[in-house]
């Protein structure tokens, strides 16, 4: 079991990989192409759109983790990542109007939640908290894509530590299907950070959102515990949430693009693209493994968990005015603009 789950993790790689080859040219003739505004951190036009190809990978290496393992819920997955990547490459082609990208997420919810439930025996209140978690963090994922590598890292990280779960409670499939999300996000990693950049779009934006969230219902339905499946995204939420909240609080439309997340305050600060992707990074995997010790630790290990989980949160909020002052909002430098998706 343990060589089919690496097996369909090295075909996701290479398939994300290798497919750019031929995506790339498509986009550039069709000029799919991400143009600098004054509330954009990269200052060239770029192309956008690489996400295809990473939604190509997700969906053939969680199509044969369905085949391989036996495992009928795992199409419903699939469906999850692959109809809200369709949602995302439509507005990357076409535009589509709030409500409309709204109402899409939420059907997507429902069906595969609805899906899931059923196949896998689960109590039906997890319908709706499947469609708020399928939103919230396909929204989330898209406001958090707004320098290099950053969304790709984080595929890697989650889905890899999704991966870890299921090999520790020997549940192959949701290592599998863990893994195939690590793998496909970093075979477009090369593309993302290489000297003629792609970015990944709205498309791979969505996939990562959509995916992570299928993936950590799918592992929740199999006995993980959902506590340390939320481990990993806390620095994601946090950044999110405490964002949302201070453009509330000064009046700002929310529905427009910005440059106010502390991951961009950073890049724009002086740490640049790939110190504030690692710093991201590592904060993710510090409240991943915190996580795990809240979920199954003993009373004093969940306490302490707690207390590090804040500590690592409150550092990394903090870190823009601990680093720069004031001046963490001046400077640009290439990256993908943050824009909301509902």
């Amino acid at each position: 079991m343990t060589s089919a789950v690496w097996l369909v993790g090295a075909i996701a790689f290479l398939v994300s990989l290798c497919s750019q080859f031929v995506i790339r040219p498509i986009l550039i003739h069709r000029a799919v192409v991400d143009t600098p505004n004054h509330r954009s951190m990269h200052v060239t036009p770029t192309i956008r759109g690489g996400g295809i190809g990473v939604t190509i990978a997700v969906a053939i290496g969680l199509g044969l983790t369905a085949v391989l393992f036996d495992e009928g819920p795992l199409w419903a997955v699939a469906a999850i990542a692959v109809l809200n990547a369709a949602v995302g490459f439509i507005e990357d082609v076409r535009g589509l109007p709030v409500k409309v990208r709204f109402l899409f997420q939420v059907v997507i919810g429902l069906g595969a939640t609805t899906a899931m439930v059923i196949a896998m025996g689960a109590t039906p209140w997890w319908i709706p908290l499947g469609i708020v978690a399928l939103v919230a963090y396909t929204n989330i994922a898209n406001f958090m894509d707004g320098i290099n590598g950053i969304s790709s890292m984080h595929g890697v990280v989650v889905g890899g530590f999704y991966t870890i779960l299921g090999f520790a409670f020997d549940l192959p499939g949701v290592a599998a299907a863990g893994l195939v999300i690590a793998t496909a996000f970093l075979g477009f990693l090369p593309w993302n950070i290489a000297k003629k950049r792609m970015f990944l779009g709205d498309v791979g934006s969505y996939l990562l959102g959509g995916g992570l969230v299928a993936v950590a219902i799918y592992a929740c339905f199999s006995g993980i515990s959902i506590v340390a499946l939320a481990g990993p995204v806390l620095i994601y939420v946090a950044d999110s949430g405490v964002t949302i909240i201070q453009r509330w609080r000064r009046g700002e439309a929310l529905h427009e693009a910005h440059r106010s997340h502390v991951y961009q305050r950073l890049a724009a600060g002086g740490l640049g693209h790939l110190w504030s992707t690692v710093i991201v990074s590592f904060a993710s995997v510090l409240t991943a493994g915190l996580g795990v010790v809240l979920a199954y630790g003993p009373l004093w290990g969940q306490l302490l968990s707690v207390l590090g989980i804040l500590v690592v949160v409150g550092l990394y909020l903090a870190l823009p005015r601990l680093l720069f002052g004031g001046r963490s909002s001046a400077g640009a430098s290439h990256a993908s603009p943050s824009t909301p998706s509902v």
